[in-house]
């Protein structure tokens, strides 16, 4: 029997950083956070495009 997941829900706390604390982060870490955030856009988007369809 498969069990098919719709949706996951992650839950967090946005902290500001300082421009500072923002330009100690490794070039691995910035790639991460880059890769992070596109990913984010990309499930929000589609996200309001299955409301849109309904």
């Amino acid at each position: 029997m498969s069990i098919e997941i719709k949706q996951l829900l992650i839950k967090s706390n946005i902290v500001q950083r300082t421009e500072h604390e923002d330009s100690e982060l490794s070039e691995e870490q910035r790639m991460f956070k880059e890769e992070m955030l596109a990913e984010c856009r990309r499930l929000i988007i589609d996200i309001l495009q299955e409301k849109e369809e309904r």
